[in-house]
């Protein structure tokens, strides 16, 4: 028999939930209330009520053994009586919140319900569904009662309609695994580092919870780490593997991976999208009220689901958004319930280590054996603390008070003079432009949980014709309030306000490390694969990702002589100096782009920099400029990329900012880049923030400026520096330019860089060396 472990919301979600989607009553905020009124009402329940009561049966259903699982709000034992309590909150009416869900609320009492009376051999059992609104804490409750006849008869139902969908998944996956175990490395040659990076992902993927490789470009990191990981999917059927990665272009590599497998064996995956990338309609607004596919989504997406199934097995943004269009379902939501049947989910970072957008299919409840294969694991630090770091900015409040006129707003305007009046209170006290505060104005708080009482009412009521801007600007509060309650040691707590004090001041939670939110998020992976060619300095991020044991290094792919690496210690980039040496700097990259026709970038430390440096360098018919801009779209970052042609017959020179949009995933193989030169050391300004960092970190290790300046810097410096090999054909040199590459801890890590490093003080020395260079 067939073994399936199933837990009852997901057996009742899948056959029983129907009707719309609607953010308005299912958000974040309306289930964390939730939560806080189920625990009230339980804790005010007499001695005969068991709160929380876990259950499991295992049975047996055409040839499975199906082991249900769960744990029922409550159970009340009155004697020989005994009731099942499912308890359901809602910010909106409760007669139409039981009217919409009856069936499938009371379809989970019933599978709690059986469980429980063959747990304990009751011929027949009481149901209760117990509704409490959010708005006013008015209490319905509904009373059924049922034999165990009656309840058996509905629950294999509901196993006959789920199964009659899973059949079809487990006949895929009974393929999937014949192939999977079949599938060699799916390339003709594997790469000596590559061989190296997979014998320590099979290491760890047996043996340990996590491993942190620096990886150098071209090792061919992501078979390395999606051919062992597909290798355990093939023993473990229950086993999802999710590609987590910063950017786009990581995704890609994964998604173009995957499709290399699958010219031999079997494998699907899903790659989620932004709401905002894959939203069909004219604006997020996920209700169906102002979205024509929102409404039943619930009732839609099963066939949906059987038919892209049955057809497809990748799922990125375009097939998503036909199937989508064709059921007419909202895509963004329609791609999250893809994964539930995918192998490979191919995500950004957030979709693990945010806490408003992780996908809690998977991680509030585990489903199997869960592998992650970070990608540019140097990102996860910082993109960690800054999901913890927000902030709250009550000038929407201006409009709010012209527009929010009439009986039909009263009761939300009142509470929004209540914070209006708050914060000219606080204002008065405030002395700078910048103050760190200890803690949150306790009457502020007190009126901001009050607004997200009322606000939940108030949207559902205003539907259509809500003010513009006001929903962003309640779940800008719900989060602040959630980041705040977490805040401890590792954060600080600020506020910045206008000289003239003509405005409301703003109140800035900072996370300075979030070390241990990454550890908490990986408590339920399995497996955690971090890679990066660029974690280094070592130092920092041990720190920042809390590692324990060394950074296993994998061995350079490529010979040292494919790269010329140029110290120019000579010439000054610190900001006093640069208007003087601008013109030297200018006639040294002249000199270095002048000996062979081809493509090349110089990395600026700013756009003021930057514009510069164009001034200088511009007018030339020796080369072609182009000059990275503020603010470009995708498409024009395209362009920009596009212009770097294969082969060229003129010299490109690109001009670009250190540790902007070109300065990581950009890959421009073989004579589409054939050097970087690269300005400073991409020492970041000070600033109110850098201080609070400088400050954390020297009162935390005794070293706050390497861990606010230095090392972020000197990472940066280290991303870029490889832009130039990309493949084990590639040849290229990279220019450095600043008097700080002569002392540590830059130098230090230059020394320690795969190339042939020289040093240089002239035009004329880097021409020569490059002449020679190019030459061999």
């Amino acid at each position: 028999m067939r073994k399936f472990n199933l837990s009852v919301h997901e057996l009742v979600d899948f056959v029983l939930h129907s009707g719309d989607l609607d953010t308005r009553i299912f958000n974040l905020e309306t289930m964390t209330r939730g939560t806080q009124i189920h625990a009230f009402y339980q804790a005010k329940q007499n001695d005969k009520y068991l709160a929380e009561y876990a259950l499991e049966y295992t049975f047996e259903y055409e040839n499975h053994l199906i082991t249900l699982q769960g744990r029922v709000d409550g159970v009340i034992v009155n004697g020989s009586e005994v009731t099942i309590e499912e308890i359901k909150s809602a910010n909106t009416d409760i007669d139409n919140f039981f009217e919409n869900n009856e069936a499938w609320h009371l379809g989970q009492a019933k599978c709690y319900a059986l469980m429980y009376a063959l747990r304990f051999n009751l011929d027949v059992i009481d149901i209760q569904l117990t509704y409490i609104s959010q708005i006013d804490e008015r209490k319905m409750m509904k009373r059924y009662t049922f034999t165990r006849e009656e309840l058996q008869s509905d629950v294999f139902s509901y196993f006959g309609e789920y199964l009659a969908f899973f059949y079809q998944v487990e006949k895929y996956e009974k393929r999937r695994t014949k192939r999977l175990k079949a599938l060699n490395f799916p390339y003709k040659e594997v790469r000596s580092s590559q061989k190296v990076m997979m014998e320590q992902v099979e290491h760890a993927l047996e043996h340990e919870h996590k491993i942190f490789l620096n990886a150098p470009t071209g090792s061919g990191k992501t078979m390395a780490v999606l051919y062992p990981s597909l290798k355990v999917l093939a023993e473990k059927t229950n086993t999802k593997i999710f590609y987590l990665t910063a950017k786009g272009s990581g995704k890609a590599q994964a998604e173009n991976a995957l499709r290399v497998v699958r010219e031999k064996a079997l494998v699907k995956s899903t790659t989620v999208s932004a709401k905002e990338k894959m939203c069909l309609n004219d604006k997020v607004a996920c209700n169906p009220d102002e979205c024509p596919y929102a409404v039943n989504y619930y009732g839609k997406i099963r066939n949906a689901l059987l038919d892209a199934f049955k057809s497809r097995d990748e799922y990125n943004t375009e097939i998503v958004t036909e199937y989508a269009k064709k059921h007419e379902l909202c895509p963004f939501e329609f791609q999250l319930d893809l994964t539930l049947l995918s192998d490979v989910i191919i995500a950004d970072y957030n979709y693990l280590f945010d806490p408003f957008v992780y996908l809690r299919r998977f991680f509030d409840s585990k489903r199997g054996n869960y592998i992650a294969l970070v990608d540019e694991a140097h990102n996860l630090p910082r993109r960690v603390s800054d999901n913890y770091s927000l902030v709250l900015d009550f000038t929407p409040f201006y409009s709010f008070r012209k527009v929010l006129k009439g009986a039909e707003h009263k009761k939300i305007r009142r509470i929004i003079n209540r914070i209006v009046k708050d914060l000219d209170e606080y204002k008065e006290g405030i002395i700078s432009e910048y103050e760190t505060i200890t803690e949150f104005p306790h009457e502020l708080r007190s009126s901001l949980d009050r607004f997200l009482v009322v606000g939940s009412e108030y949207m559902q009521e205003q539907g259509n014709n809500l003010a513009e801007g006001f929903s962003d600007f309640f779940f800008d509060v719900n989060k602040f309030i959630k980041i705040l309650d977490l805040a401890d040691e590792d954060f600080i707590l600020y506020t910045e306000i206008d000289e003239a004090r003509k405005f409301f001041p703003k109140f800035f939670i900072k996370c300075l490390s979030g070390a241990k939110f990454i550890n908490e998020f990986l408590k339920v992976i399995d497996h955690a694969i971090f890679f990066s060619a660029t974690l280094a300095p070592a130092p920092y991020f041990k720190t920042m990702l809390s590692i324990d044991d060394d950074i296993h290094q994998i061995p350079n792919p490529f010979s040292r002589e494919q790269l010329l690496i140029m110290v120019d210690g000579s010439t000054s980039l610190y900001y006093k100096d640069r208007e003087q040496t601008l013109s030297v700097v200018a006639e040294k990259i002249r000199a270095a782009i002048s000996v062979k026709t081809g493509n090349y970038i110089v990395y600026t430390p700013s756009f003021m920099y930057l514009e510069n440096l164009e001034q200088e360098l511009r007018n030339s018919e020796d080369y072609d400029l182009i000059v990275q801009r503020p603010s470009m779209s995708d498409i024009e970052k395209e362009k920009y990329l596009e212009t770097f042609k294969l082969s060229p017959t003129k010299t490109t020179l690109g001009l670009a900012v250190l540790g902007g949009s070109f300065s990581e995933g950009v890959d421009l193989v073989s004579d589409r880049l054939s050097g970087v030169i690269i300005l400073g050391v991409g020492y970041p300004p000070p600033s109110f923030e850098k201080e609070l960092e400088k400050d954390y970190f020297e009162n935390k290790l005794n070293d706050g400026i390497s861990y606010a300046y230095v090392y972020p810097a000197l990472n940066k410096i280290l991303q870029t520096m490889g832009r130039v090999i990309r493949s084990e054909k590639d040849y290229g040199f990279i220019l450095l330019m600043d008097k700080r590459y002569n002392y540590s801890p830059y130098r230090q890590q230059l020394e320690s860089y795969d190339g042939l490093v020289v040093q240089v003080k002239s035009a004329e020395r880097i021409s020569y060396l490059l002449a020679r260079f190019f030459l061999n």
